[in-house]
C-alpha cells in the first residue's frame, strides 16, 4: 500500500540513526527492533520510487494542466463495478488529503476565488487549499497548529464575528465512526421497542437510554405511538450519536469530508447537487444550474466516488497509542496519575473505553445501488490498531461546559446551545497541542483547568491535589499519544 513519502522518507531516517548510531539494537525502539538492513532496503527503493513518481507527476501537471487533479475525480459507477479494491481507494482517499484544490478544480463560488479566513455565514472561507493544510501537527493526519484555526459562521471580515475552531486529529476516525453506529442502533433499538410495549399495552412507558455504560437520559413512548423526548440528554432526538465535529454534527466519515471540502474549499459533492435539484439550498449557492449550485462554472466537483474513497481512507488509518514513560520512577508516577483519572472524575466523562462490537463497517454510497465497501477495521489499512475495546477516552455525549467555555455566538446553524460540546477523544493527545475547541489551552493543564459547568467539579477536584499528583496526572495524560516516527516534510 503506498503512503505519504514523508512518512516513509522518515521511517528511513530514523532507521538509518539508529545503525550509523551503533548498530540495529543501540537505539531504544518504542515498538520492537528497528528495521534490518535487508528491511531498510526495500525501505529506500520504495521511498525513491515513490519520490520519482511524485516529482514526476508534478513536471506533468506543469506540462499538461489538470493532470494533477485526475486522481480526485473517481465515479462511484465505477467502484460499484469492482474497478477498486481497498487498497486502492485508500491511495485515491490519499490523494484527496493531499491535493492542493485550484480554480479549475471548482475551487470558490467564482472564478479566481482567494483565501478569506474568516468565513462569510455558512457558505465557508475560503480559509485553505488542501486538508494536510490544517491537520499535519504531529505528523501526517495530525491536528493543526492555533494558526491553522477556523473561523466558522462570521460575517466574512472580523475575526470577532466568528465561532472560532481547531483542527483536531483525524487517527483511529474509523474506530470512532463504527462504536458511535452501533451505539445509535442500540439506543433507537430501546425506543423503538418501548413504543411497541405502550402500543401493545395501551400505557405510557418509560425506558432509560443507556448503551455502553453511557446515560443519554430517558423518553416515554404514549400508547398511540408517539415520544416524550424531554427526557433525552446530550444527543438529538433521532437518538443518533454524531461523533464528529465539536458540536456533534456528523454521524458518518463521509458526511464528515462532505461538508469540509463545502465550506474550506467551496467544493460541492456530486450528492449536495443532486439533493439541491430537489430543494434549492441557499447554503449551496443559488446557481443557475442544479450541477453547479455555486455557479463558479464547474460540474461535478467532488464525485460521489472520491466520498467513498475519502471516508474508506481514514477509516483505515492507524490509531492512537498509550505509550507509557520507560524510566521506572517516571512509570510509576504515569499509574499514579491513571488511578487520578478515575479519582477526580475525568473518566466520568472520558470514558477509558467503549465496546466495538463487531469489526466491521460497510462504506454504503448514497446515490447508487453498488455494494458496500466491507472495512475490517482491525486489519485493513495502517496499524498499529486499537483493540475492540477501544481506548477513546469519550462518552460521545454533548455536555454543558459552562459560560467561559461557551461559543461568543449562539446561532451557529448547529442547532446546540453555545456552551454545549462533544466530549473529545483523548486518544493522541500530546501530538495535538493547541487544546480546547478553539485553542485556547497552550497545555494539557490549562485545559483542565479551564473545564467549567459539567466539567467544574473535575476541575476543582484536580486544583486541589498536590503539585505533585497534578505533574502524575499531566504525565498520564502525555502516554496518549501515536506511533513516534519522524517525518520529514515534502
Amino acid at each position: 500500500m503506498r503512503r505519504h513519502r514523508r512518512g516513509i522518507v522518515g521511517t528511513i531516517i530514523l532507521a538509518a540513526l539508529a545503525i550509523a548510531a551503533g548498530g540495529e539494537g543501540s537505539v531504544p525502539w518504542p515498538h520492537g527492533a528497528p528495521p534490518t538492513s535487508t528491511e531498510l532496503d526495500s525501505l529506500v527503493v520504495d521511498a525513491l520510487d515513490l519520490f520519482a513518481l511524485e516529482r514526476f507527476d508534478e513536471f506533468f501537471e506543469a506540462f499538461e494542466k489538470g493532470e494533477d487533479s485526475e486522481h480526485i475525480h473517481l465515479r462511484q459507477e465505477r467502484i460499484d463495478e469492482g474497478v477498486w479494491d481497498k487498497d486502492a481507494l485508500f491511495n485515491f482517499g490519499d490523494s484527496l488529503f493531499d491535493h492542493e484544490f485550484r480554480g479549475s478544480d471548482g475551487y470558490g463560488a467564482q472564478p479566481n476565488a482567494k483565501l478569506q479566513r474568516v468565513h462569510d455565514g455558512t457558505r465557508g472561507g475560503l480559509d485553505t487549499f488542501s486538508c494536510v493544510g490544517c491537520h499535519s501537527l504531529g505528523g501526517p493526519d495530525g491536528a493543526g497548529a492555533a494558526t491553522q484555526n477556523t473561523f466558522f459562521f462570521g460575517d466574512g471580515d472580523a475575526a470577532a464575528s466568528a465561532q472560532v475552531r481547531n483542527p483536531p486529529h483525524v487517527l483511529g476516525l474509523g474506530f470512532i465512526q463504527a462504536v458511535a453506529a452501533e451505539m445509535s442502533a442500540e439506543l433507537q433499538g430501546l425506543r423503538d421497542d418501548a413504543i411497541k410495549q405502550a402500543t401493545e399495552s395501551g400505557e405510557p412507558v418509560t425506558v432509560a437510554l443507556v448503551t455502553r455504560g453511557v446515560d443519554y437520559g430517558a423518553l416515554t413512548a404514549h400508547q398511540d405511538g408517539g415520544v416524550d423526548s424531554s427526557g433525552i440528554d446530550g444527543i438529538d432526538d433521532d437518538l443518533v450519536v454524531k461523533p464528529f465535529g465539536w458540536k456533534g454534527r456528523f454521524a458518518t466519515l463521509r458526511r464528515t469530508i462532505e461538508d469540509a471540502a463545502r465550506v474550506h474549499f467551496g467544493i460541492q459533492s456530486h450528492v449536495l447537487a443532486l439533493q439541491w435539484m430537489e430543494e434549492q439550498d441557499p447554503a449551496l449557492g443559488n446557481g443557475p444550474d442544479w450541477w453547479d449550485p455555486d455557479g463558479d462554472g464547474h460540474q461535478r466537483e467532488l464525485e460521489e466516488g472520491i466520498l467513498t474513497a475519502g471516508a474508506t481512507y481514514l477509516a483505515m488509518l492507524e490509531g492512537p497509542v498509550v505509550i507509557p514513560p520507560h524510566d521506572p520512577q517516571l512509570r510509576d508516577r504515569w499509574a499514579h496519575g491513571s488511578a487520578l483519572m478515575d479519582e477526580v472524575g475525568c473518566t466520568d466523562c472520558h470514558r477509558r473505553e467503549l465496546l466495538l462490537t463487531s469489526p466491521f463497517w460497510d462504506e454504503t454510497p448514497d446515490t447508487t445501488d453498488g455494494p458496500p465497501i466491507r472495512i475490517s477495521l482491525l486489519i485493513d489499512g495502517e496499524g498499529p490498531k486499537p483493540s475492540p475495546l477501544v481506548q477513546l477516552y469519550s462518552d460521545l455525549k454533548r455536555h454543558d461546559m459552562g459560560p467561559s467555555l461557551a461559543d461568543p455566538h449562539a446561532d451557529d446553524g448547529t442547532g446546540v446551545a453555545a456552551s454545549v460540546f462533544l466530549t473529545r477523544p483523548l486518544w493522541g493527545l500530546a501530538e495535538t497541542p493547541p487544546y480546547l475547541h478553539d485553542g485556547r489551552a497552550l497545555t494539557i493543564p490549562e485545559a483542565i483547568t479551564m473545564h467549567d459547568g459539567q466539567g467544574a467539579d473535575s476541575r476543582d477536584a484536580f486544583l486541589a491535589l498536590p503539585e505533585s499528583s497534578q505533574a502524575d496526572l499531566h504525565i498520564f495524560l502525555l502516554s496518549l499519544t501515536r506511533e513516534p516516527k519522524v517525518r520529514v516534510p515534502r
